[in-house]
């Protein structure tokens, strides 16, 4: 395999990280919104299922990614080989991979990958344990004067 197609792999790989980084996102921010704008509280079959289908969520997205950037890593590897040989000695690209992996990159990615999975992962199963229905009280200066003056006028015939 030449440079080339490790560089390539290499782009792939971090694509698919980059849409597994967005569809963590995009999954939070959907449960998010659904715990607060539902006006009811949720059952306690709601919530275990809830719980249940967002634990298969995370553990399966962060061991994936963590997958992904072990193979990452060993790509970076393979590529920083070359830059030993006369070919590619004066390629850029191929020494900034050397100097990202020997500065532990990796190591940073690993430990915001499990660090933020488990942060999301408490604040929602928190939220949805907690999860309460919003008082829908109106307030008395909120009232309108006319209820008040028709049960003075209701109740004094």
């Amino acid at each position: 395999m030449d440079v080339y197609q490790l560089m390539d792999i290499a782009v792939s790989l971090s694509n698919r990280l980059d849409t597994h980084w967005t569809l963590f996102i995009t999954v939070h921010l959907a449960l998010i919104g659904g715990i607060i704008y539902v006006d009811r509280p949720l059952q306690k079959s709601e919530k275990f299922a809830a719980g249940f289908v967002y634990s298969g969520f995370a553990i399966i997205n962060s061991l994936m990614m963590i997958n992904q950037v072990t193979f990452l890593n060993s790509v970076h590897l393979d590529i920083i080989t070359f830059l030993e040989l006369p070919c590619c000695k004066d390629s850029h690209s191929i020494a900034h991979l050397a100097q990202v992996t020997s500065h532990g990159s990796f190591k940073t990615a690993y430990w915001s990958i499990i660090s933020i999975h488990a942060g999301m992962y408490v604040l929602v199963i928190a939220s949805i344990l907690r999860d309460k229905a919003q008082s829908q009280e109106v307030p008395q200066s909120e009232a309108s004067p006319d209820t008040a003056e028709n049960k003075t006028t209701t109740t004094e015939k």
